[in-house]
């Protein structure tokens, strides 16, 4: 008896560690996503608290100016639109409330918090946001405040014991809840019934949750993305969905909304899927999140074979292999006949088993056509090409309006046979054909005023894969090393660096259009120039590059910021 007994207490405590363990993923916003949602994104963990105080100082800078851009935007439908009257008083209440609580210690007046946990998903093909509040009883003040400065109340209504805004636009209704502990968002058809809306609004939870998967872990694992965000769009999931008799919230919507309901025929459905099956996901997430510098990355999942088939075909641009340089670094991979056969595969697999279905007849004609333009000999420099790129290291518009801009930079062109796009320069341009260039990477000054209204000196060097073009006093210093940067170890087929000094460029051209602009326009350009300047102020630099991978085209930034 006493043995059953000490069995039941370690049972029922087995039951309570279990409770407790699950409790924290029964109040995240992942316990209300589906676990078959079509897309979510969402972080596990919220961002670091050293993180959230450096975006709160940037905050302070930047709202002052980006809602100055809002502002302006309100005027000009204000204007246009009279009868959107309270929908923009609305707005500039919502301006009025974000300009007094510009960094979070302030948000949290409002109830915000910035160790947050949030998703966007799917419910079916309805989109829904939702996050954790620091205070729901703050919000909501915050929300009867904002209703209380633009002079009327939202609209609002009740399912059940809850209550939620609404904004209705012809046949679809907008609706926003404060829901526990968490705000939500999604919209519906204006007519959609009781149950659709606590669906929706996550009154009645899934069956399985994603939190309860485990599938974002796995997705985290998988590409190396840290817990502060991840995601996914299933184009598979999408495509058997749009493609199939609707079910549950998507008929429901389908059928206030007057779409078809029957689904496509068994041909038009094998064949979307073989495409969706090509291209199954796009996946997307944070590798890295500190006060200074925020990696992120995305991937467009390919099949194997195609994915390798445009990875032998792309390469690696120029220069990839070193760190990006000046004001703005852009390179391209540009290879003109391997991409050429590339695509004419594509044609030929298209011709050798055309689509059926009559939606997709399209895409038949479409590679057909695209086949007979680019089987054709390509003649040389061109046939020669494999890439592109281009460096600014400095843009000044000059003390006066009338005067020349003055640029330094570098132009690369890589190619097979760089002599040959030399000998014909030397043809097309006749300052040129008494010009000496040896393939031993050594600058040599270009004839002045061969480029026309630039005052600057210019050179040009050559190796055995590349010819290069600096124009600009200085510039002949470092082209040796930038004809000779190598190309990354990975195909990344297109790479841009800038440094902050880009963003204080456009804001010097924002800060010169001011003047010429009509009266009316230049208030908005000198906010522009604001933002620009506050971007010149928070970031070092930022690098973008799109890697051809064994499994998929993937996009990575990295962002450096200032102290």
């Amino acid at each position: 008896m006493q043995r059953h007994y000490r069995f039941a207490t370690l049972a029922a405590g087995a039951v309570l560690l279990a409770a407790c363990g699950k409790s924290a993923n029964n109040t995240a916003p992942l316990a209300f996503v589906p676990a078959d949602t079509p897309y979510v994104y969402a972080n596990i963990e919220p961002a670091p608290s050293a993180v959230s105080e450096q975006w709160s100082r940037r905050m302070h800078e930047y709202l002052p100016a980006a809602l100055g851009v809002y502002e302006s935007a309100l005027a000009k439908i204000g204007a246009t639109k009279p009868e959107d009257a309270h929908a923009i008083a609305a707005a500039r209440a919502l301006i009025d409330t974000l300009n007094t609580h510009d960094t979070w210690d302030k948000l949290r007046e409002l109830g915000l918090k910035p160790d947050m946990r949030m998703a966007f998903y799917g419910v079916g093909l309805v989109p829904v946001l939702r996050f954790e509040l620091g205070d729901a009883a703050k919000f909501r003040a915050a929300i009867a405040d904002i209703e209380r400065k633009s002079g009327a109340s939202l609209p609002s209504a009740k399912i059940g014991d809850q209550d939620y805004w609404h904004f209705d636009a012809e046949d679809i209704s907008a609706m926003f809840a404060i829901e526990g502990s968490q705000f939500v968002a999604t919209a519906a058809p204006a007519n959609a019934s009781d149950a659709l809306k606590r669906t929706l609004l996550g009154l009645d939870r899934p069956t399985r949750p994603l939190a309860d998967s485990g599938d974002l872990e796995k997705l985290a694992k998988q590409y190396g993305y840290s817990n502060f965000g991840e995601g996914y769009v299933d184009i598979v999931r999408i495509a058997e969905r749009l493609t199939s008799p609707p079910q549950g919230s998507d008929r429901e919507i389908a059928t206030a909304l007057g779409l078809p309901t029957t689904g496509s025929d068994a041909a038009c459905k094998g064949e979307y899927l073989e495409l969706a099956h090509k291209f199954p996901r796009l996946v997307m997430g944070a590798y890295e999140m500190s006060p200074q510098r925020v990696r992120i990355g995305a991937q467009l999942e390919m099949q194997p074979a195609l994915a390798a088939q445009l990875a032998t075909a792309l390469g690696a641009a120029p220069g990839t292999g070193k760190a990006g340089e000046g004001v703005l670094d852009v390179a391209l991979s540009l290879p003109v006949l391997k991409l050429k056969d590339f695509l004419i595969l594509q044609a030929n697999a298209v011709a050798a088993k055309p689509f059926t279905c009559a939606s997709l007849a399209g895409l038949n004609s479409g590679f057909a056509d695209l086949k007979t333009k680019i089987d054709i000999t390509v003649p040389p420099p061109a046939s020669d090409l494999t890439g592109i790129r281009f460096t600014l290291d400095s843009f000044d518009l000059g003390a006066s309006a009338d005067a020349m801009p003055n640029v330094t930079g570098k132009l690369l062109m890589a190619s097979n046979n760089p002599s040959v796009a030399l000998a014909m320069a030397q043809m097309a341009a006749a300052p040129l054909k008494d010009l000496k260039l040896a393939a031993d990477g050594k600058p040599v000054a270009l004839p002045a005023g061969l480029i026309p209204s630039m005052d600057q000196p210019a050179f040009a060097a050559m190796s055995p894969t590349a010819l290069a073009i600096g124009v600009g006093k200085g510039e002949d210093a470092g082209l040796g090393a930038y004809l000779n940067a190598p190309a990354a170890n990975e195909p990344v087929f297109w790479r841009m660096h800038f440094s902050g000094k880009f963003y204080g460029m456009l804001a010097h051209v924002f800060a010169r259009t001011q003047a010429l602009m009509p009266a009316d326009k230049q208030a908005e350009i000198a906010q522009q120039a604001k933002l620009m300047a506050t971007y010149e102020n928070w970031i070092r630099s930022a690098d973008i590059e799109m890697v051809a991978t064994p499994t998929g085209i993937a996009l990575r930034e990295t962002v450096e910021q200032n102290p």
